[in-house]
């Protein structure tokens, strides 16, 4: 007897398993620290995967004229939430490290008129 009360819990147990469907991914916000100085980048990977395709939102140089700039380490993971354009989309990225990547190949698909000045209508 205790066999079959077995089998039938193993048979039942996935059934009851099934019934839960919540959509947690309905609670995730895809762009949280994205903003500031979270460093983080709003875009999918795999765990430890090579690729981290993400939008950038701006290009800041290290340094103008010999001089450091001091919102590069704002742009470090490339993308900020309160900037109002994407200038393109990189490959490669880091999360929450506080330091920029290097060697990246920026690539932004269009159509239209070319615009050259980030932020803008132009």
């Amino acid at each position: 007897m205790s066999f079959f009360k077995h089998l039938l819990l193993a048979l039942l147990l996935p059934a009851a398993a099934g019934a839960q469907t919540k959509n947690y991914s309905a609670f995730v916000n895809p762009l949280i620290g994205t903003h500031r100085m979270g460093h983080t980048y709003p875009g999918a990977t795999v765990p430890f995967g090579m690729v981290q395709l993400s939008p950038d939102t701006d290009t800041i140089p290290y340094e103008v004229a010999g001089k450091y700039v001091p919102d590069v380490y704002k742009y470090c993971a490339g993308y900020q939430w309160a900037d109002r354009s994407i200038v393109g989309f990189s490959h490669t990225h880091f999360s929450g490290t506080g330091h920029s990547d290097l060697g990246d190949v920026l690539l932004m698909p269009t159509t239209g008129p070319l615009q050259l000045n980030p932020g803008t209508a132009d």
